[in-house]
């Protein structure tokens, strides 16, 4: 009796070792130069909101007086009213994330107002996340290895760790879709095995409620999990559980759309989406919101494909470098092969050996065929192989929940696409948007590796050896957004600065004396959203970065400049100007 115990107690603490560790590898890759580049402007818009300020001083009349363009940061720290911090969050993001912005309200009271803060909540619900997959994996597929493999493929993701330096609202929505999806999960199992539910439909209730106040596009979650009650769920009293759940959900969303931020959602959204039609149709490769095609079959494939295909760590980053349709198609036709060769090597274990050797073989005289990129197209034939993998149910005895996890993966894609169908153009079609899928999907690869290293034949090491150069290939794609030039994580290929406005600052604090006035630059003000019209003819936005940096005690008098658009400078009382910061290329 006592050496099951012992082995029981050994195992758990293995286990929990093991969690440690990589909760702090994920730590670890997320806190890494977390303010090393300078805030963009959705990072810059979810700052000025959490203080209960409209972008552009909308919110400010008191502060920027159009008639009077003097003031103190004194003035711009004056205590916002409730309406003033409603006002804010309505005009913002299209009145999306309410929840979002009053936890980093209140963070931001404890911790203080800078980049490093304000992306550190991003990088708390980040870990949360991993820890949480691996909670999720444990319950649900009872196995600790699979659990603590999944945390790992998670604590690595680049999308998790590109997501969790960004002061934004995502790190916050998969955290909470994926908690709202354990409880539905554990509602059902309850439910099912007739014991007290009431209370994991409630949290259910709750948590998506949260989400949805998080990030609308969360409802793509609950949509998901419909779907899935639809094909498994039979019984009268569960569907009346779950409606009630639904209704509490919807109810705080609605209530938010009715008294708070709906009249500026609905505008906003209908104006957007004629921009973008617009763009789509007569400029999709000038104007100021990157790339917008016109949304026909080859565009929507295009736009989609490295969507799906970077959910699957065995594949990211991979659609980017491939190259050349005849390449593509002999990477798909020996993946199948890999298909067919693995399935072949385990019924038939004698001729292991010989299997291995041809598929070798094959794969390696492949280099020779590809003209381009040739280690990423076998890798591309071996992403094939690991997905028939994660979806081989000889090995899954959950059947219902590989089925979920199929379909959860596969609904907020689906939903952008069928979005971008609708709306004529591709603008939605970015990865950020169906990101809710990546836990699941997770999931799926660590099941999927798991049947790999459990199969009792030599090809797995071959398999293993070209995993692991796809390692190699995603510590790349780490590394480029650590050096911010990633076009696809950090939406360039030029790295950012320090942030100016923060670097202007600290200038200011220790030159500035009594007498003296900071100078800010205050260009023209452009509007292409007539809903983010202001009072004042000229910007001060750069007014308003730079006095968040400033304290709260001390008076730092201050001018809009609207001679020199691109400097904020410091004019002593001698007259001597010093120049705190250029701005011209650095507004990101």
């Amino acid at each position: 009796m006592s050496l099951p115990q012992t082995s029981t107690l050994f195992q758990t603490k293995y286990v929990s070792y093991g969690l440690v560790a990589v909760l702090i590898l994920a730590a670890s890759l997320r806190l890494y130069k977390l303010d090393a580049h300078g805030i963009f402007f959705d990072e810059k818009a979810t700052m000025m909101v959490s203080q209960g300020m409209v972008q552009n001083g909308g919110n400010q009349h008191d502060v920027f007086n159009p008639t009077k363009y003097t003031f103190t940061n004194q003035e711009f720290w004056q205590p916002q009213t409730f309406d003033e911090y409603l006002e804010a969050m309505r005009r913002s993001d299209i009145g999306n994330s309410p929840f979002y912005y009053l936890l980093l309200h209140n963070w931001l009271n404890l911790t203080g107002v800078s980049d490093f803060t304000s992306r550190l909540l991003s990088v708390l619900f980040s870990v949360l996340t991993v820890w949480l997959i691996f909670i999720f994996t444990h319950h649900f597929l009872k196995s600790s290895r699979l659990a603590l493999t999944a945390a790992a493929l998670a604590a690595i993701e680049p999308f998790f760790v590109t997501y969790s330096q960004q002061a934004r609202n995502y790190s916050l929505t998969f955290f909470l879709t994926l908690l709202a999806t354990y409880c539905f999960l554990r509602a059902l199992e309850a439910d099912e095995k007739r014991k007290p539910s009431a209370r994991w439909f409630l949290f259910y209730g709750l948590v998506a409620g949260l989400s949805f106040l998080s990030h609308f596009l969360a409802a793509t979650v609950c949509l998901a999990h419909g779907m899935y009650a639809l094909i498994t769920v039979r019984r009268l009293r569960t569907w009346v559980a779950l409606v009630g759940a639904g209704a509490l959900a919807v109810s705080g969303l609605a209530a938010w759309i009715i008294w708070g931020g709906g009249d500026w959602t609905i505008r906003s959204l209908n104006h957007q989406s004629a921009l973008y039609l617009e763009c789509a149709l007569n400029r999709p490769y000038n104007n100021p919101y990157g790339i917008i095609l016109p949304a026909t079959f080859k565009n929507l494939f295009d736009k989609s494909l490295p969507i799906f295909t970077d959910l699957w760590i065995y594949s990211n980053n991979l659609v980017g470098t491939l190259e050349g349709k005849k390449n593509a198609i002999v990477a798909i036709l020996i993946g199948l092969g890999l298909i067919v060769a693995f399935r072949y090597s385990q019924k038939n274990p004698e001729k292991s050996t010989m299997i291995s050797i041809g598929t070798a073989v094959v794969l390696g005289g492949s280099i020779l065929f590809y003209s381009n990129h040739k280690l990423e197209f076998s890798v591309a034939s071996v992403a094939i192989l690991m997905l028939f993998l994660a979806f081989d149910q000889t090995t899954f005895k959950n059947k219902n929940l590989i089925w979920f996890l199929i379909i959860i993966a596969i609904i907020p894609s689906a939903f952008l696409i069928f979005n971008a169908a609708r709306s004529g153009h591709t603008y939605g079609l970015t990865q950020r948007y169906s990101g809710f899928s990546f836990p699941y999907v997770i999931i799926l690869a660590s099941v999927a590796l798991w049947h790999l290293l459990e199969s009792k034949n030599w090809l797995k090491y071959l398999i293993l050896t070209v995993l692991i150069i796809q390692a190699m290939f995603v510590g790349r794609t780490l590394q480029s957004f650590y050096d911010d030039v990633s076009p696809k994580y950090n939406y360039r290929s030029e790295p950012r600065l320090p942030n100016p406005h923060y670097a202007a600052a600290q200038k200011a604090r220790e030159l500035y004396q009594k007498g003296d006035t900071i100078l800010i630059a205050s260009p023209v003000n452009v509007f292409d959203n007539p809903m983010d019209r202001t009072f004042m003819r000229h910007s001060v936005t750069d007014a308003q970065y730079f006095n968040l940096y400033l304290p709260k005690d001390g008076i730092f008098v201050q001018r809009l400049d609207t001679v020199n658009v691109d400097k904020i400078s410091l004019k002593k009382a001698s007259g001597q100007l010093i120049e705190l910061t250029d701005l011209k290329g650095k507004r990101y």
